[in-house]
Order: C-alpha cells, then sequence, then structure tokens
C-alpha cells in the first residue's frame, strides 16, 4: 500500500520481545516461496534486483518490511508468479492463504508503532476561501485575494494532505491582510438600498472604425457601421482586445451586487461568403461563439492585459439574426464586461491574407499613409476593405446592463455578521462575537473564550474607533486564529472517535471544501450525526447543494492529476486547436461531468474503466472525430462501437496529463495507470540508470527505446509491469487525439505518416492485448483491485492523511460490500463517510 512505508518509521518503535522474536516464516509460506519465487529470485538469479531467499517475518527490518509489501502488492495484482510455461501457477487457495499472510504482518506493523492520525490540519487555499466565502456571506467569484499564496504541497496529487500543510511566516501575514480584504467586503452599515439601473449601449458606445476610414487597419478588429452595429471581425479564446462596451468603463460598476447582461447580437456570414473557408483558421460547422468576459478592474482592459480576467459565458449565436443573449453574474465594484469572438477567424493576418487574395484593389492603410511623395502608394481613390469584405463576422447590436440588485436587503454578508441589526446602535458586541466564534471556530464557545476578544474591541472604542472598524480588527483577530486556520480534530490520545462537532467538520469539508452549515451544526449541538441514517441522509443532501461542486472538481483534480493540465502547454503548431477550440477547458468539463454523472445517479464506478458514453461539446466531439455534434453545450453522448473513448482511458484529460505536450510515453501513462487505477505504484527507478534520450529524428519507435531499459536486470521487472499498459495508449497523441502512426518528424510539410503505431502489449500475468480496448478488459477483469483503490483514494481525500495497513481491514471491507450492491459511486461516497477511518482521528 502506496506510502506505508515512510509511516511506519521502523527506526523508532519501540517493539516488544514477543513482536521481535516472531520471524520465522510459517511452513505454508516458506513452501510457496520456494516453489515458486526462488527460481527468479534466489541466490542464482535476482530479477528486478529482488531476492527472497532470506525472506523472513519479521516487519521491523525495514529492508524486510519493503520485500513482503512489493511480493503482497505483485499478489494482489496477478503479476507474480510470472505465467510461464516453465513456472507452475499457485492454486486459487494457496494465493489466498500468501496474501491473508502478507497483509496480517503488514498490519501488525502498522499497529504496533504509535497511533496513526490526521495531524492538525491547515486549511488549504480552497477550502479557506470557500470558508470565508460562507462565513461571511461574501462572493468570491471574482473576488480572489488569495492569488499570491503559496502553493500547496500535494501527496498522491491531493493538497489537503495534514503532514504537508505547512505554514509559513510570509503567508500568517498574508492570513492577517486577506481576513482585512474579506472583512471590508462584509462589513458595511447602509440604511439605503442602492439603485437598479438600466443603461443601455450600441455601436457608438463600443467604440471602432466607420468601414471607410483608412488611417487604421478596418476589419481586423472591430467597425462601426454608422452607429447601427459594431463587426468584430476576428477573436481568440483568449481575447486581448475590448470593445470598451460601457461608458463607464473607466470606473466600471457603481457598486457590487448582481448585473444582469443582455447582449443582442449575431453570426453574419458564417454560412454564406464569396471566399473558401480553407482561408479561415476556424471550424465553420461550428456555431460562432461570443463569449462575455468580466474585467475586474478597469486597469486589465488594456491591449495585454488579458489575466485576472473572468470568462463567465459562452454562447452559441444564431446565424443572420439578431438575438438576446443573457447572464445574470456578480459584478465587483468597478468591473466591467465586455464580449469577444471566442472562437474566430485567428488574427488580422487572415484577413490581411484575404484581402490580398480577394481584393487587390482596395486601398491599403500602408498606402494612405505613404501617398505623399511616394511612387509605391496605389489605389488610393479605391474603397477599403472594411466596405467590400464579406466574410464571417460577429455583430453586436447592443448591450444592456441592469443592476445592481440583491437576493435581500441589507446584504448576506452583512446578515452573517450582525444579523438583523442597520446600525451600530443596535450591536450587541458581547453577543456579535459569541455567535460569529461559534461559527468561524466550527463550535460552540463560551464568553470566557471569546472574551479577549470583546475587550480588545472595547479598547479600540475607548481610543477613539468606530465600532465599525473595532469590530472588524476584532473579528481579523479571530480569522488569524488557529481555532479557524486549522481543522482542529482532537488528541487521539483522548479519544479515538471524533466528537460531533469535529465529524461534522469533517463531513463538509470532504463533500463542500468548507465550514458546515447550520443544519450541521444543529446535528452536531444534538449528537446525532454518529448514527449512520442520519450520516446517510446529511450526504445524500449535502451532494444536491451545489457546493459540492468544490468535492467533484478537487477530488477528480486530485485523484486523476487533473490539476496539472495545462502545467506543459502542447506545442501550438502542431496541436494548434488545443488552444484555438478551447480543447483544455472541454477536457476538464467531461471528466468532471462524467464523475458528477456517476455521483448523482449513484452509478457503477465501474464506468470509470469502460462505459459505452461520456459527455461532449462539439469542440471536444470533433477532435474524438465523432460527426453529428456541434455546439458549446455538453450532452451526454452515447458512443459508437469503433469509438474508442468509453471509460478514462479515453478522455483526452487524462491522455493529455500524461503527456508532456510535446510527445507520449508510455512509461508515465503506464505509472499512471498503476497508481491511479490499480493502486499499485512502482519502485523508483534506480539512480545509476540514464533516463531515455527520445528520438527526435522518429527513426525508432518508443517500443524500440524502452528496449533498452528492460535489457537493464534492475529495471527490467517493473518496466514488464509498466511499458504493456503505456503501450496500449499509444493510438493518442500527446493532447488525446486518436492516430494509428506517429508523425514523421522527416516530412517538410508535415503530413507525411510516420511509423505505425504498436499498441500490443502482454502483462507479467500472462495477459495480453493488442491495444486500449483490450487493456480495459484487463483492468474489467481486476475490478476489485480497482474498487479497493478508489475506496482509499476518497478516504485519502477525505481525512486528509494517507492510509496505512491498519486502515487495510475496513478499506477491504468497503471495496468488497459495494461490490456486492452494484458499484454504486454514491454508496461508495456514503460508506466513507459511514465508516471507522473517517469517523476516527
Amino acid at each position: 500500500m502506496k506510502g506505508s512505508l515512510p509511516l511506519l518509521a521502523l527506526s523508532s518503535l519501540a517493539v516488544s520481545s514477543s513482536f521481535a522474536a516472531d520471524t520465522a516464516l510459517p511452513l505454508f509460506v516458506s513452501e510457496f516461496v520456494s516453489e515458486y519465487c526462488i527460481g527468479c529470485h534466489g541466490e542464482e538469479k535476482q530479477k528486478g534486483d529482488r531476492r527472497l531467499d532470506g525472506l523472513s517475518a519479521n516487519v521491523f527490518d525495514e529492508s524486510n518490511l519493503t520485500m513482503l509489501e512489493e511480493a503482497l502488492d505483485m499478489l494482489n495484482l496477478g503479476d507474480m508468479p510470472p505465467d510461464e510455461k516453465k513456472v507452475r501457477q499457485p492454486s486459487q487457495e494457496e494465493t489466498r492463504q500468501m496474501i491473508e499472510w502478507l497483509t496480517g504482518r503488514l498490519t501488525v506493523a502498522a499497529d504496533s508503532r504509535s497511533p496513526v492520525s490526521t495531524v492538525l490540519r491547515r486549511l488549504n487555499r480552497f477550502e479557506y476561501v470557500n470558508t470565508l466565502r460562507d462565513l461571511l456571506g461574501v462572493h468570491t467569484e471574482s473576488f480572489d485575494a488569495t492569488f499570491d499564496f503559496p502553493e500547496d504541497s500535494k501527496v498522491d496529487g491531493f493538497d489537503n494532505n495534514g503532514e504537508s500543510l505547512v505554514l509559513s511566516d510570509y503567508q500568517l501575514r498574508r492570513y492577517i491582510e486577506v481576513a482585512d480584504e474579506f472583512l471590508e467586503k462584509a462589513i458595511r452599515f447602509v440604511d439605503q438600498r442602492p439603485e437598479s439601473k438600466t443603461l443601455r449601449f450600441t455601436a457608438n458606445d463600443f467604440g471602432g472604425v466607420r468601414p471607410e476610414e483608412r488611417t487604421r487597419a478596418p476589419v481586423t478588429w472591430r467597425i462601426n457601421f454608422y452607429g447601427k452595429y459594431l463587426d468584430i471581425g476576428h477573436g481568440q479564446p483568449v481575447e486581448r482586445h475590448t470593445n470598451y462596451p460601457l461608458k463607464f468603463s473607466k470606473s466600471g460598476v457603481p457598486e457590487d451586487g448582481y448585473y444582469k447582461i443582455v447582449v443582442r447580437a449575431e453570426a453574419i456570414n458564417r454560412l454564406d461568403h464569396p471566399y473558401s473557408n480553407s482561408d479561415f483558421k476556424m471550424d465553420f460547422s461550428e456555431p460562432m461563439k461570443m463569449g462575455l468576459v468580466i474585467a475586474p478592474e478597469p486597469r486589465l482592459l488594456r491591449k495585454n492585459a488579458h489575466e485576472g480576467r473572468r470568462n463567465v459565458a459562452v454562447f452559441d449565436l444564431a446565424d443572420e439574426v439578431p438575438t438576446d443573449y443573457e447572464a445574470v453574474v456578480w459584478l465587483e465594484k468597478g468591473s466591467t464586461p465586455f464580449v469577444h469572438w471566442s472562437n474566430g477567424v485567428a488574427s488580422k493576418g487572415t484577413i490581411r491574407k484575404v484581402a490580398d487574395k480577394y481584393h487587390p484593389e482596395v486601398v491599403r492603410t500602408q498606402d494612405y499613409l505613404l501617398q505623399e511623395g511616394l511612387a509605391e502608394a496605389k489605389n488610393l481613390d479605391n474603397k477599403t476593405i472594411g466596405e467590400v469584405y464579406e466574410g464571417p463576422r460577429l455583430r453586436v447590436h447592443s448591450l444592456e446592463i441592469t443592476g445592481p440588485t440583491y437576493e435581500k436587503w441589507p446584504p448576506k454578508s452583512h446578515q452573517m455578521i450582525f444579523g438583523e441589526a442597520t446600525s451600530t446602535a443596535k450591536v450587541d458586541i458581547d453577543r456579535t462575537l459569541l455567535e460569529f466564534a461559534r461559527r468561524a471556530f466550527r463550535r460552540p464557545q463560551t464568553q470566557d473564550d471569546i472574551e479577549h476578544y470583546a475587550d480588545f474591541v472595547r479598547r479600540q472604542r475607548e481610543s477613539g474607533k468606530t465600532l465599525q472598524a473595532a469590530l472588524k480588527l476584532g473579528l481579523a483577530g479571530m480569522l488569524s486564529s488557529p481555532k479557524f486556520l486549522y481543522m482542529d480534530e482532537g488528541d487521539e490520545a483522548e479519544a479515538v472517535e471524533l466528537d460531533s462537532y469535529q465529524l461534522a467538520s469533517r463531513l463538509s469539508y470532504f463533500l463542500w471544501s468548507s465550514m458546515p452549515d447550520e443544519e450541521l451544526f444543529q446535528l452536531a449541538e444534538a449528537n446525532r450525526l454518529g448514527d449512520s441514517a442520519t450520516l446517510s441522509s446529511q450526504v445524500d443532501r449535502m451532494l444536491r447543494d451545489p457546493k459540492a461542486k468544490a468535492f467533484i472538481e478537487h477530488f477528480t483534480d486530485g485523484w486523476l492529476r487533473m490539476n496539472t493540465l495545462g502545467s506543459m502547454l502542447p506545442d501550438g503548431k502542431s496541436f494548434e486547436s488545443y488552444y484555438s477550440q478551447r480543447l483544455e477547458y472541454a477536457m476538464r468539463e467531461e471528466t468532471r461531468l462524467y464523475f458528477e454523472n456517476l455521483l448523482a445517479n449513484n452509478g457503477p464506478i465501474l464506468d470509470f474503466l469502460d462505459s459505452d458514453y461520456t459527455f461532449l461539446n462539439g469542440s471536444l466531439a470533433k477532435h474524438y472525430g465523432l460527426e453529428g455534434i456541434n455546439g458549446e453545450a455538453f450532452r451526454r453522448v452515447r458512443l459508437p462501437e469503433n469509438a474508442r473513448r468509453g471509460g478514462l482511458l479515453g478522455h483526452a484529460s487524462v491522455l493529455t496529463v500524461t503527456a508532456n505536450g510535446v510527445e507520449t510515453s508510455p512509461v508515465v501513462r503506464g505509472v499512471w495507470i498503476l497508481e491511479n487505477i490499480l493502486g499499485t505504484p512502482p519502485s523508483p527507478p534506480p539512480p545509476d540508470v540514464e533516463p531515455l534520450e527520445p528520438d527526435t529524428r522518429g527513426a525508432t519507435t518508443i517500443r524500440d527505446q524502452l528496449k533498452k531499459h528492460r535489457d537493464v536486470q534492475a529495471c527490467a521487472d517493473c518496466h514488464a509491469k509498466i511499458d504493456p499498459l503505456g503501450f496500449a495508449l499509444e493510438f493518442y497523441d500527446p493532447i488525446g487525439g486518436y492516430r494509428e502512426f506517429y508523425p514523421s518528424m522527416d516530412a517538410g510539410d508535415g503530413r507525411a505518416l510516420g511509423k505505425q503505431v504498436d499498441g500490443s502489449g502482454e502483462l507479467p500475468s500472462g495477459e495480453r492485448f493488442s491495444d486500449e480496448r483490450g487493456l480495459k478488459q484487463v483492468l474489467m477483469d481486476r475490478k476489485d483491485r480497482f474498487t479497493y483503490t478508489l475506496t482509499e483514494k476518497l478516504l485519502l481525500y477525505g481525512t486528509g492523511r494517507e492510509m496505512t495497513f491498519r486502515d487495510h481491514g475496513v478499506i477491504e471491507g468497503i471495496a468488497t460490500d459495494i461490490a456486492e450492491s452494484g458499484y454504486g459511486l454514491r454508496d461508495l461516497v456514503v460508506a466513507i463517510a459511514d465508516s471507522d477511518v473517517f469517523k476516527k482521528r
């Protein structure tokens, strides 16, 4: 089990004499090792640099413990003994007894060490922001004061492991500053509700140039057709220009609040234009798409200042029919909305080429500027390209913005702290602080617990500060307290079981990445969360809540390593569609919707291994070679038999995070399967083995190159497990596109085919397959191992600690029960929350 060895800390154990003396192997174990293991791992031969003729039952010798653990992994996977004619295979009963004995010995090792419990665990960045959001009622959609926080360390892909969540002096200072910023948003005494207004903007407000204007480059960005409408001539998924659609764009919206934004727009000349579609780098089968973007502050409206902008909606535009497109969004004071063409003509250079090819007679901007005394100037009396161009464009007629509006008044943020009080005269300092502390520290507080905060606020008042300012300082102190920043799960020396409030917090941070709500607090107060029926009901309720999106996103990000998607960006020339078709977004969305669907419908977790459906929008469907699916919206799609996209191994997200943006590696993909599907990661490579130098000329296949490692005895056993798994996925390129041939590096035009992909493989167990479809069947045959692995991953995420062999029995019990009940994902999550491992420290 991954992570158990570091936790055992054998050198520091105070081992009893009875345990230390228990080193002799039982007779059936000795016979098993002699019969099935020594031939390859004995005195004469040591495959994989492993020698088992000295194996003992001593789990307090680290090297011996390593051998016991590796032997258990191999037997669980069915990889050992290898399925060779010359090696007799053990019976199922012999294998079962051996696995049972090995598990027992490793459990002894785990039980004999100091109790393993979750350490005092700091909230990670996402949990911290979500907790402030729910505690203060502050909107965080476009307000993130933690953007410069240090990245939280990851263990097994997850960033909520208590032992890895350290706290630096810098971050502690930032906590104080961020608390002040959040409280500034939340605390205000406002007698009058801001008035909601509707403002309407048309072409003259948007900027742009007139069609006949000669001193700039018309059509290459935006053209104002005499105040009637604005045509946008090109665009990109991450647009670096703006339309400046609001008259108050220099200062943005006047107040925080909800705003309804209505854009009247249409697609022009997508289906009917006089040019060749091949002249444009765009997909004419897809609707033209208009992105609605929010710049959180005026400086982010400048050219090239695109970082920090928030894409809030992408609309499929109707062709040649002006249509209203609406979104209701929360805007921070100073924010400004604008629109762009998110899947448009790639650049103004494209339009220049169209002009050269189809309209050589038009006046050029440079001709106009060079007309005085220069013979090169020509066509000065002709029309501009803006007057004659008939290519595809996004046409915007108007933009209306209405707001601010609020769900209630005073705002939720005010009520979360002060209740119904709308003036400082109505605020009870002690009562306000006591109630805030109960929620911030996630358990009941007494007056003595908060007395020093109350005294501090009173001293600030006596020094001349307003009540609002004094309270803000007191509350900031609470938000910088370890009681807020850390999940206090008590001391295992005092009690093994979590108390009801600690269980409420563990449950809420598991499923919401945030603090408990009032219903959980009430159940904790009544001490009812320990009841299985109540707990199951709460899990169902919490998973229906929109806040469960945090579980879907953060668990899949950690388990599948999707939190690394985009860290190694694909080559822009070889994989241009990754950028122009917004594939990174689509990849994430497919996998998250897939997980969400199984969770909502209690679908079988075996669908992660293989299925006949997935979730696609038009761009991702085309990436997969599937026809008849267009538009921005995702939908569930039944896959044709030849689609090869069923299950996680067909998801472009997984295939992209297991590549480096330039080339694929069977080793990386094979290790990913062993770690995340089978839960048996290989040992690190020997330090004295040189890494492969990739053949950039394409003269050899990756299979040929990896043979060098398989010929090294110390590497052979691990690569025998890893490489076949990765070979099966070689039919997919670095962004998950299907291929039957490698690209040829020698072809100048890039169109010639390289060597044919060979996806065949044979596992040490003797199982053979020719591609990933056969591999999926092998994984389905090991569905119990996958169920165990997913159970372990969920417990790791839910408890914030690594699992040890002491937890093996609980994990195996959950996995067995889930298998017997139909493998439901929702059932599995409920079982996790109701397990002893989850309920204990």
